[in-house]
């Protein structure tokens, strides 16, 4: 199944909230209510969700069966679809990304492909192909203000730029680090004496800065920038707060 996957609106304090059972639930963060449930009708499970970053009016779902879709909240279930691309099927849709306040939708499917839209258009505008090969892509974001994409399969984290090229890689493991400068803090009680291979278990971008983190099963938490100056030591408890 799905599970449950959410998005949360920092500046309107809702969030989204969708799973296997095909909606979508609104949900008022300061009366701990919801306030609504919207059909997304004729889709499989829902696997990932976003918004538009500002008034939290427009989302954008992607679901087990490649389709992405676009919804605008304020109007009827059936009239209220912005857009549908279903340029991923039959692959399921990992990821999606709308970045605030403009008319790009960025997503991603497991067979490592990665599509640029545009609201105004039907087709993507762009394809970004074999991201990881041999390798299920489990998660992609793209940065809020940067022409930056980040994809992440279970042993590597890739970055890049609009025009599709790589500009960096950062392996779960210690060793191999290229294009970034990775520092790492293992938490306390975990990961002591591995010995088998290590996972990138979640990945996430910071929403100004040029700055990533990635999770590892070991119980690392990597720190990941483009130059190498050292950033300020993560505690654990720290670092928790952070994810």
């Amino acid at each position: 199944g799905c599970g449950l996957v959410t998005a949360w609106n920092q500046r309107s304090g809702i969030l989204f909230a969708g799973g296997n059972d095909k909606e979508v639930r609104v949900w008022d963060i300061a009366s701990e209510m919801c306030i609504e449930e919207i059909a997304v009708a004729s889709m499989g499970g829902i696997t990932c969700i976003s918004h538009d970053g500002v008034s939290g009016n427009i989302f954008a779902v992607g679901n087990m069966n490649g389709l992405v879709r676009v919804m605008d909240r304020r109007l009827d279930a059936r009239t209220g679809v912005v857009a549908n691309w279903r340029e991923h099927s039959p692959g399921r849709v990992c990821s999606v990304f709308m970045r605030p306040g403009q008319a790009e939708v960025v997503s991603a499917s497991d067979n490592g492909d990665v599509k640029y839209w545009d609201l105004r258009h039907r087709e993507s505008v762009f394809t970004l192909t074999d991201t990881h090969p041999d390798q299920r892509l489990e998660y992609m974001a793209a940065h809020e203000s940067a022409a930056v994409v980040m994809t992440a399969s279970a042993a590597t984290v890739r970055f890049w730029n609009q025009r599709g090229s790589n500009i960096g890689a950062v392996p779960a493991s210690r060793a191999g680090v290229s294009g970034a400068a990775s520092y790492m803090k293992t938490l306390a009680g975990y990961g002591a004496g591995r010995t088998q291979a290590v996972r990138v278990t979640a990945a996430a971008l910071h929403g100004y800065l040029p700055v990533a983190l990635m999770v590892s099963d070991d119980g690392r938490v990597s720190y990941i920038q483009p130059t190498r100056a050292r950033p300020p030591t993560l505690s654990s408890s720290r670092a928790s707060s952070i994810l």
